[in-house]
């Protein structure tokens, strides 16, 4: 009895400590390979945090940005897209999306659009050549390309695992 009390004292210091910590300290941002499910890059991240996608846009050569919040279990966020010049798929004002209506604001270096946290889960994307530039800047200020982590043509899926443990 002895024995199975101090393992259950253990069990419930161990589930205790796990509890003690924020729950969002537990959470990752992660690129996995869309078709297996490999992880590709993993990194810690709490909610609220950013990531950037950075790429050049196929039909007008410039630069493009795309920035995500971690939500936790809602996984990624759409906060905002930045651009300098309109091109094709990208918004010339602003757009109902589900029950979002985004704003759209021009800026004195070009365009900024609001998403206001819309709830997008996994993000799915192809890896580009290196002349897209697609580059990833993670919550800890890092850039990480993504042909770096996956190969060209791979299909894959930017999105946020880990959270609360649920209790027993």
């Amino acid at each position: 009895l002895r024995a199975g009390g101090a393992v259950l004292a253990a069990g419930l210091l161990g589930g205790l400590a796990v509890a003690a910590q924020p729950a969002d300290r537990r959470l990752r941002f992660v690129v996995a390979d869309a078709d297996s499910g490999r992880v590709v890059l993993s990194v810690p991240a709490a909610a609220g945090e950013r990531v950037t996608l950075r790429y050049i846009h196929s039909v007008s050569k410039r630069p493009v940005e795309e920035e995500f919040s971690i939500g936790g279990a809602a996984g990624l966020l759409m906060q905002e897209m930045r651009f300098d010049t309109f091109g094709a798929n990208l918004p010339a004002g602003p757009e109902h999306i589900g029950s979002t209506t985004t704003t759209f604001l021009r800026e004195r270096d070009g365009y900024r659009v609001l998403h206001h946290g819309r709830p997008l889960g996994d993000v799915e994307l192809m890896v580009n050549s290196s002349r897209s530039g697609q580059e990833l800047l993670l919550p800890d200020g890092a850039r990480v390309r993504l042909l770096d982590v996956a190969e060209y043509g791979t299909r894959v899926e930017l999105g946020v695992e880990g959270g609360p443990v649920a209790w027993p």
